[in-house]
């Protein structure tokens, strides 16, 4: 790969840059006393000013742990009012002068400070003491620490806690075992750089501590102290600091300004590292020393734990999505509709993961789960990108909502394990979803959620991101499991052979209300909206039936149907292979619906051609290869098409 030139006009400005930077920190080097620099930095005064300056950064770091954890976590995930006005106080000690700091240190915490009476009255005393000394070098030190985690948590997309959530995690549980793995090399690096300000402080310690030896004389002001009296040593010491704020950036090695790379961190989009040598280990390559290859299935329990009970599904949702639904235990039901129509809003009511909309009464089997928090309902949820948490095994992920709910951890991994051989991804117990494909990924998300032991599953477009091959296995593999399932299945899905395959009945959502409940029968007999009917692939045109037979369609065309209907709004559906195509006018007679039109796309629809014809109305004609070319059909391309009167069904709305 060839490297692009660096423009002259930039780069002679950025050398000057490096220069500038680099020379300061070069004199150091070059006027350090090399041969009396041990005894000079293994003196009394130095130690002993090293060694509180360790005992104060640590104790920063705690403080800034203790209290700035919770605030990242709260700018990054909560929204208030007044939140850019908290971000900007978090980053306020960060641009301001270090003995304006110390002076507000003061007047907060001082004798005669805001606080100050009542830590008095406690007999605490913060100016001019080692515990003063902590609070200014936290002061400066605890943005670092915010700003840098709080990045982290707005990259690591919320997805991971709500689907840990709906496995029966309770709020601090998803914080301690996925928020914080997650986002740990942001914390790492907050805290890393959070200490190296901290031992390092110099202004705020001076103002608000003072300078007393063994108590708040850190190494920084003992290199102002050897300034007036010792130059040589104050540069020795200098170089010991340098050093161990170069080590802290060269292990953090960028991290403190993103955890993700080209959109490949713990909580990003895309592939990671691991994908691609899973691939190459699939290829036939042999694997690498220290990567785990599991070839043989780990042994399966004879059953899964105790009987599953059957939870039927009753439950009004309200809001901007509006619907009602009353299933018997075992029924599976796939919601479909426009972007846009609820589907992913239905299901996170249902979840109680938003407040757009709410399930009221929301009962599963003979328990209202209404008031509930979204952790205590069993509701187990696959969103479509699986969300399999990075850090944890197949295995670990399996097990994690049966961990969540108090199981032991060794009868959660044999049930773990018996869900994970039933899906036939036994052998991967022990890969991270890294080294999963996608359809591996979603069976070990199918055997998570159903090891849960849900009283409701809800799939959000399980086979969207497979490959064709892919998807017809994973869709074997839900046919074969959700018929063993107890409970009520929602599947989300813009797939009509999903709908239909899967589902026993289909819920259609439109503009956030119910189109139309039915069987996979009925929905595709009688489509009762436009998008429906275009969902299953064929014309619909919504208009008026007289009772002549004629069908007054909305855009002002007409149509003939062979049953004759009473009155009424509805629609005119009609299959694409029932619409031919002609060059020429049809004879007249049968049959009895023909205009004219002009070819506007020409698709491929497995081993035939889809024809989108507009004209009045616009239809899609299905023919074969072999009719296309006989028609010489190409865009633009001027047709006349013709519908018998046979071929039409009205569906009164």
């Amino acid at each position: 790969m060839t490297r692009a030139r660096t423009p002259l006009a930039l780069g002679l400005p950025a050398a000057l840059a490096v220069a500038f930077l680099f020379l300061p920190l070069a004199g150091i080097l070059a006027r350090t006393p090399w041969r009396t620099l041990p005894s000079r930095l293994t003196s009394e005064a130095v130690t002993e000013a090293l060694g509180l300056s360790l005992l104060v950064s640590a104790w920063a770091l705690l403080l800034s742990l203790i209290l700035g954890v919770p605030l990242a976590w709260l700018l990054a995930r909560v929204e208030f009012r007044g939140k850019s006005l908290v971000r900007c106080l978090v980053m306020l000690p960060m641009v301001l002068p270090p003995t304006v700091a110390g002076v507000a240190l003061l007047q907060g915490y001082g004798r005669r400070g805001v606080l100050g009476p009542a830590l008095e009255s406690m007999d605490v005393t913060l100016p001019f003491s080692t515990a003063g000394a902590v609070v200014a070098s936290a002061f400066v030190a605890m943005p670092f620490l915010v700003i840098s985690l709080e990045g982290a948590l707005a990259g690591l997309h919320p997805r991971y806690e709500e689907t840990a959530t709906s496995l029966g995690a309770a709020p601090l549980r998803v914080f301690r075992t996925i928020t914080l793995p997650m986002v740990a090399p942001g914390l790492i690096a907050g805290a890393a750089l959070s200490w190296a300000r901290a031992l390092g402080e110099f202004g705020a310690t001076i103002t608000f501590a003072g300078n007393l030896p063994g108590e708040t004389q850190t190494l920084p002001l003992q290199v102002y102290l050897l300034l007036q009296d010792d130059p040589q040593g104050a540069t020795a010491v200098s170089l010991l600091l340098l050093m161990i704020a170069t080590a802290v950036l060269l292990a953090l090695r960028g991290h403190w300004l993103q955890t993700q790379r080209n959109g490949r961190g713990r909580g990003g989009p895309g592939p990671a590292r691991g994908v691609t040598r899973d691939l190459r280990r699939a290829s036939g390559r042999p694997a690498r020393r220290g990567e785990v290859v599991n070839h043989a299935a780990p042994e399966a329990p004879d059953h899964p734990g105790p009987a599953p009970t059957p939870h039927p599904l009753r439950t009004t949702v309200v809001g901007a999505t509006n619907t009602t639904l009353n299933a018997p235990a075992g029924t599976t039901i796939a919601v479909v509709g426009p972007n846009g129509a609820g589907k992913t809003t239905l299901l996170r009511a249902l979840l109680g993961l938003t407040p757009r909309a709410h399930a009221t009464p929301l009962r599963l089997g003979d328990k209202d789960m209404a008031e509930e928090p979204p952790h205590r309902r069993r509701i187990s949820w696959v969103p479509q990108d699986t969300s399999l948490f990075p850090h944890l095994t197949a295995l670990a992920n399996t097990a994690y909502g049966l961990r969540a709910q108090g199981v032991p951890k060794a009868e959660a991994h044999r049930r773990a394990r018996y869900w994970l051989n039933r899906l036939d991804v036994g052998a991967l117990a022990h890969r991270r979803p890294a080294s999963l494909s996608g359809g591996q990924a979603q069976r070990v998300a199918l055997a998570r959620a159903l090891a849960a032991r849900p009283r409701l599953l809800l799939l959000d477009e399980p086979l969207a991101a497979l490959d064709q091959s892919a998807r017809s296995a994973v869709r074997h593999t839900l046919r074969t499991h959700l018929a063993d399932f107890p409970g009520v299945c929602l599947i989300v899905t813009h797939d009509p052979v999903e709908a239909v395959s899967l589902a026993d009945h289909v819920l259609v959502l439109e503009d956030g209300a119910t189109v139309q409940y039915a069987t996979p029968t009925e929905l595709t007999r009688h489509p009762r909206s436009p998008w429906v009917a275009r969902m299953l692939g064929r014309n619909a045109w919504p208009g008026k039936s007289t009772a002549e037979g004629a069908l007054l369609l909305d855009d002002g065309a007409s149509l003939t149907a062979a049953d004759s209907h009473e009155p009424a709004t509805g629609l005119a559906v009609v299959p694409p292979e029932a619409v031919s195509l002609h060059t020429t006018r049809p004879t007249p007679g049968s049959p009895r619906n023909t205009w004219q039109g002009t070819v506007r796309e020409i698709t491929a629809h497995g081993g035939r051609l889809r024809v989108l014809v507009t004209g009045e109305p616009d239809v899609v004609a299905e023919i074969t290869p072999a009719a296309a070319a006989e028609l010489n059909l190409a865009e633009g391309t001027p047709v006349w098409v013709s519908v018998k009167a046979t071929e039409i069904t009205f569906v009164p709305l």
